[in-house]
């Protein structure tokens, strides 16, 4: 067995009588393998040998991470967002194609009736994991930096504009609300 040999994910590693198998690693009818993609390491006082990661794993949402998504469709109630990123990991996606819900009491602390009136489809938000219970996510957008920060015209289609508190086209003039982002227009 070579220290530092880059191994793949099944590849024999020795057997359970020779090593006791580590973190990256697990065991099969007495013989070691591979968990992971990364390279091998051997504890000689423990006789324990571990896989190293040479690769980040892929962010899994999880409660109190931000996000950046893209509104996929809006409910009275609801608004769904195909989650993209979490803010903090841009370089890797997320684990699974992830989806989040922002129900309207997460919207903003103002009284909002209809989440359509803050979102359109189509618009790239900043949310929070408030949830992230097995096959739900809830996100809120009940923070100055969260909400929309980049959107286009139900019109027209083009680019809006921050000014003031609205967003204005400046192709065709239309005037839109949203739950604006302190970060519009910054990029991500």
């Amino acid at each position: 067995m070579i220290d530092e040999k880059l191994v793949i994910p099944g590849e024999f590693l020795g057997t359970s009588e020779e090593f006791t198998g580590g973190k990256g690693t697990f065991e099969r009818n007495g013989d070691v393998y591979s968990s992971i993609t990364g390279k091998v390491s051997f504890e000689k006082k423990t006789r324990t040998i571990e896989v190293d990661p040479v690769t980040s794993s892929p962010p899994v949402p999880t409660h109190g991470d931000e996000i950046i998504g893209k509104i996929r469709s809006i409910k009275d109630q609801i608004a769904l967002v195909n989650i993209d990123m979490l803010v903090g990991n841009e370089k890797r996606e997320p684990a699974v194609s992830e989806v989040g819900a922002i129900h309207v009491s997460n919207v903003s602390e103002d009284y909002i009736d209809n989440v359509g009136d803050e979102f359109n489809k189509g618009d790239i938000v900043k949310a929070k994991v408030i949830v992230d219970k097995l096959g739900s996510i809830d996100l809120t957008t009940n923070e100055p930096q969260l909400g929309v920060v980049s959107a286009r015209c139900t019109k027209c289609g083009s680019r809006l504009m921050k000014e003031g508190k609205k967003l204005v086209c400046k192709d065709c003039g239309n005037t839109e609300n949203r739950k604006i982002s302190s970060d519009f227009g910054k990029g991500v």
